[in-house]
């Protein structure tokens, strides 16, 4: 009995193919559905600009209460 070689397979296990779908993972397709916003991009909602420009001079309990709304309602990811 002869050994072989090992056999490639024709899509290597465990990776998926890339999406065209466009957009991404909360489904927006707009103009800067694709922009990874960095520290010196400020968000494109003024109300969220607002919150974000204040924040570093915001009480600690203000702060607490705001994130306490967001996690209430749902939103935001995990830290």
């Amino acid at each position: 009995m002869g050994r072989g070689g090992l056999e490639q397979p024709a899509s290597p296990a465990g990776n998926t193919p890339v999406s065209d779908s466009r957009g991404n993972k909360s489904g927006n397709i707009g103009a800067d559905s694709g922009r990874s916003a960095g520290p010196d991009t400020p968000p494109a909602d003024p109300e969220l600009a607002a919150v974000v420009a204040a924040w570093p001079d915001l009480p600690g309990a203000v702060r607490a209460g705001i994130l306490a709304m967001v996690a209430a309602s749902g939103g935001g990811g995990a830290r």
